[in-house]
């Protein structure tokens, strides 16, 4: 337990990081990798697994580790190739690699070496950027699960910080617990109770609610919603054809609201008869979903029609959203719209804009092929895309017929 200890009381990531290149590990890992352990894990990273994204390949590498008895941390980034491209590469190693390394202080003096957990372990997992059919994918090119040190068991594991969450209910209740003057210790032991746990077994710490007290002393997300619809209503003073509209729900907190320009209003009434209705992004200083109306004018230049944000993502907020849009373009429906895959939205499509015809946009479609088939069709996945792509760029629907019959 010694070493769970020492895991369990380093919150921070002090000290010096050592990559898998400084160590001379292998880039490509052969197919027969042995793990430290045996785990009940069913999906294990293997090389050339595809993400949509660099935080899907690190839920799905958190996921693994936790499993096995660890927790991960990203490494520094690597691999900026090219203006404007950006991060290409990206490592994510065990939380006990690399090792401590003492800092000097503000006299000159180096620190307390506190106890560390890291002792130089060389599991880490590395993903790259590519690009196929303009489509970016993260694809693994790297991965080692060969640890130096005991994996912890299921009922120690959950104790890393890295695991140590707190549910959006329990949230509140510490909130309300901290306004009634409880001490930290005295809310921990009630949500004990509360939820039938034994001692010290909540999925959280008496340091991660330290910190999101202070969380709360430092950010007031409500205040800058409310300076956001101040902006909206000087706007509106100064322009009298901009147009937004929101909401404010019973804590009066500031709900939904949906903004769009004159130029944007003439702009839908000439292009808007194909739009997308893009939901797939959140903004996390007013933690709201951001939804953006977009179209094509006849230069082929994307049109902004409209913006709005969400508090929740549900079908009510997803009908306040499309009414507000319709009252903003003075009742006209668009004849299609495209929008991801969010069943919510579909229903509320549904009831608010029956005669509109809805699509799922096929860029969303395809920038989830690696996590849908990837794994399913494995070395085959690479042909089978190629393939998917050549028949959808096919202009005559009797050659698509054809070509879908042939490969059927």
């Amino acid at each position: 337990m010694s070493d769970l200890s020492s895991v369990v009381k380093e919150a921070s990531e002090n000290g010096a990081d050592l990559s898998p290149d400084d160590i001379g590990t292998i880039e490509e890992m052969p197919e027969d990798t042995i793990l430290s352990r045996q785990t009940s894990v069913n999906l294990v990273p293997f090389i050339g697994q595809r993400f949509v994204s660099q935080d899907a390949a690190y839920e799905f590498y958190c996921s693994f580790a936790k499993q096995c008895g660890f927790s991960i941390r990203r490494h520094r980034t690597r691999g900026k190739d090219g203006v404007g491209r950006g991060i290409t590469r990206r490592d994510f190693t065990c939380h006990r690699g690399g090792y401590p390394q003492l800092k000097p202080s503000d006299d000159g003096k180096l620190q307390r070496n506190r106890k560390s957990s890291r002792c130089g372990c060389q599991a880490y997992m590395r993903i790259v950027k590519r690009a196929d059919f303009d489509v970016p994918e993260w694809r693994i090119t790297g991965f080692s699960n060969i640890h130096n040190h005991e994996l912890l068991k299921s009922n120690e594991v959950q104790l890393l910080p890295a695991y140590c969450t707190i549910s959006a209910d329990d949230k509140s209740r510490i909130c309300t617990f901290a306004k009634a003057g409880m001490s930290v210790r005295q809310m921990l032991r009630l949500m004990e109770l509360e939820k039938g746990v034994k001692l010290g077994c909540l999925p959280f710490t008496e340091i991660d609610v330290r910190n999101l007290l202070q969380s709360f002393r430092n950010v007031d997300r409500d205040h800058d919603a409310i300076d956001l619809l101040t902006m909206c209503k000087n706007k509106k003073d100064k322009d009298p054809n901009f147009k937004y509209d929101f909401k404010i729900d019973a804590n009066n907190r500031l709900e939904h609201i949906a903004w769009s320009y004159a130029s944007s209003i003439r702009s839908y009434d000439a292009f808007g008869d194909a739009i997308i209705f893009d939901t797939t992004h959140r903004l996390d200083a007013y933690d709201m979903l951001l939804g953006i109306w977009v179209g094509v004018d006849n230069h082929g230049l994307n049109c902004f029609f409209g913006c709005v944000l969400l508090r929740d993502e549900n079908m009510q907020s997803f009908s306040w959203a499309l009414k507000t849009f319709l009252g903003f373009m003075n009742g006209k429906a668009p004849q299609t719209i495209l929008t991801d895959e969010n069943m919510w939205l579909k229903e509320a499509l549904a009831v608010e804009m029956p005669r509109t015809r809805h699509a799922f946009c096929i860029w969303h479609i395809i920038a989830k092929f690696s996590d849908w088939f990837s794994v399913l069709l494995g070395s085959q996945y690479d042909k089978w895309k190629a393939e998917f792509h050549r028949l959808y760029n096919l202009h005559s629907a009797e050659d698509f017929e054809v070509g879908w019959r042939a490969n059927g």
